[in-house]
Protein backbone atom coordinates (compact mmCIF):
# COMPACT_ATOMS: atom_id res chain seq x y z
CA UNK A 1 0.00 0.00 0.00
CA UNK A 2 1.46 3.51 -1.06
CA UNK A 3 1.03 6.35 1.49
CA UNK A 4 1.09 9.77 0.01
CA UNK A 5 2.00 12.57 2.26
CA UNK A 6 -0.38 15.75 1.76
CA UNK A 7 -0.05 19.56 2.41
CA UNK A 8 -0.43 20.14 6.17
CA UNK A 9 -2.97 22.82 5.85
CA UNK A 10 -1.81 24.44 9.09
CA UNK A 11 1.76 24.95 7.55
CA UNK A 12 0.24 26.86 4.58
CA UNK A 13 -1.25 28.91 7.18
CA UNK A 14 2.16 29.59 8.29
CA UNK A 15 2.51 32.58 5.92
CA UNK A 16 0.32 34.68 8.61
CA UNK A 17 3.74 35.70 9.52
CA UNK A 18 5.24 38.82 10.62
CA UNK A 19 7.94 38.20 7.74
CA UNK A 20 5.72 37.24 5.36
CA UNK A 21 3.11 40.43 6.35
CA UNK A 22 6.53 42.17 5.72
CA UNK A 23 7.22 40.30 2.36
CA UNK A 24 3.28 41.77 1.16
CA UNK A 25 3.88 45.21 2.83
CA UNK A 26 7.09 45.43 1.30
CA UNK A 27 5.14 45.72 -2.43
CA UNK A 28 7.38 45.38 -5.52
CA UNK A 29 10.99 46.65 -6.02
CA UNK A 30 9.74 49.59 -7.29
CA UNK A 31 8.09 50.88 -3.95
CA UNK A 32 10.79 50.78 -1.46
CA UNK A 33 9.97 54.05 -0.14
CA UNK A 34 6.24 52.77 0.50
CA UNK A 35 7.26 49.82 2.10
CA UNK A 36 9.67 51.83 4.36
CA UNK A 37 6.68 54.07 5.50
CA UNK A 38 4.38 51.02 5.88
CA UNK A 39 6.58 49.34 8.04
CA UNK A 40 5.78 50.91 11.19
CA UNK A 41 2.24 49.85 11.23
CA UNK A 42 3.65 46.04 10.89
CA UNK A 43 6.07 46.99 13.97
CA UNK A 44 3.20 48.17 16.01
CA UNK A 45 1.44 44.73 14.88
CA UNK A 46 -0.87 46.51 12.70
CA UNK A 47 -2.12 45.82 9.09
CA UNK A 48 -4.47 47.47 6.59
CA UNK A 49 -6.14 45.35 5.06
CA UNK A 50 -8.55 45.33 1.48
CA UNK A 51 -11.82 47.01 2.84
CA UNK A 52 -13.21 46.79 -0.79
CA UNK A 53 -12.33 42.83 -1.09
CA UNK A 54 -13.94 42.47 2.88
CA UNK A 55 -17.18 43.97 1.60
CA UNK A 56 -17.24 42.11 -1.09
CA UNK A 57 -17.19 39.00 0.55
CA UNK A 58 -19.43 39.96 3.47
CA UNK A 59 -21.90 41.11 0.44
CA UNK A 60 -21.78 37.70 -1.06
CA UNK A 61 -22.62 36.39 1.43
CA UNK A 62 -26.09 38.83 2.11
CA UNK A 63 -24.23 39.75 5.61
CA UNK A 64 -24.92 43.11 7.10
CA UNK A 65 -22.31 44.28 9.59
CA UNK A 66 -23.89 43.05 12.54
CA UNK A 67 -24.84 40.31 11.05
CA UNK A 68 -20.99 39.71 9.97
CA UNK A 69 -20.30 40.11 13.82
CA UNK A 70 -23.05 38.37 15.27
CA UNK A 71 -22.11 35.10 13.21
CA UNK A 72 -18.52 35.67 13.66
CA UNK A 73 -19.01 35.66 17.74
CA UNK A 74 -21.35 32.42 17.08
CA UNK A 75 -18.40 31.20 15.80
CA UNK A 76 -16.35 31.66 18.54
CA UNK A 77 -14.30 34.56 16.45
CA UNK A 78 -13.73 37.17 18.45
CA UNK A 79 -14.68 40.38 16.35
CA UNK A 80 -16.78 43.39 16.89
CA UNK A 81 -18.98 45.52 14.60
CA UNK A 82 -17.14 48.45 15.10
CA UNK A 83 -13.38 46.18 13.94
CA UNK A 84 -15.61 45.22 10.88
CA UNK A 85 -16.33 48.92 10.32
CA UNK A 86 -12.64 50.20 11.37
CA UNK A 87 -11.77 47.49 8.90
CA UNK A 88 -13.75 47.90 5.37
CA UNK A 89 -13.03 51.75 6.17
CA UNK A 90 -9.81 51.09 5.22
CA UNK A 91 -8.03 51.92 8.91
CA UNK A 92 -5.39 50.10 9.82
CA UNK A 93 -6.43 47.31 12.64
CA UNK A 94 -4.16 44.74 14.68
CA UNK A 95 -2.73 41.60 12.91
CA UNK A 96 -4.87 39.12 14.94
CA UNK A 97 -7.99 41.15 13.82
CA UNK A 98 -7.22 40.68 10.41
CA UNK A 99 -6.34 36.63 11.10
CA UNK A 100 -9.82 36.19 12.74
CA UNK A 101 -11.17 37.88 10.17
CA UNK A 102 -9.96 35.78 7.34
CA UNK A 103 -10.95 32.95 9.80
CA UNK A 104 -14.66 34.44 9.29
CA UNK A 105 -14.67 34.42 5.45
CA UNK A 106 -12.40 30.90 5.42
CA UNK A 107 -9.59 32.62 3.27
CA UNK A 108 -6.36 33.21 3.86
CA UNK A 109 -5.16 36.11 6.20
CA UNK A 110 -2.75 36.93 2.96
CA UNK A 111 -5.56 37.44 0.54
CA UNK A 112 -7.05 40.20 2.72
CA UNK A 113 -3.95 42.15 3.67
CA UNK A 114 -3.10 45.16 1.15
CA UNK A 115 0.06 45.70 -0.23
CA UNK A 116 2.44 48.44 1.37
CA UNK A 117 1.34 50.94 -1.83
CA UNK A 118 -2.21 50.31 -1.40
CA UNK A 119 -1.95 50.33 2.46
CA UNK A 120 -0.47 53.65 2.29
CA UNK A 121 -3.52 55.57 1.08
CA UNK A 122 -5.70 53.71 3.17
CA UNK A 123 -3.95 53.83 6.71
CA UNK A 124 -4.26 56.69 9.61
CA UNK A 125 -2.18 55.22 11.71
CA UNK A 126 -5.02 53.91 13.92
Amino acid sequence: MDYFILPDPVADNERDSTSALALVLSGNDDAPAAANHAKPLLDRGQVVLDNELLRRLRQSRLLSQQDLADDCWRRNIRVSIATIKRAESGRAVRFRIAHELARCFDVPVMRIVRSASSALAGSDGQ
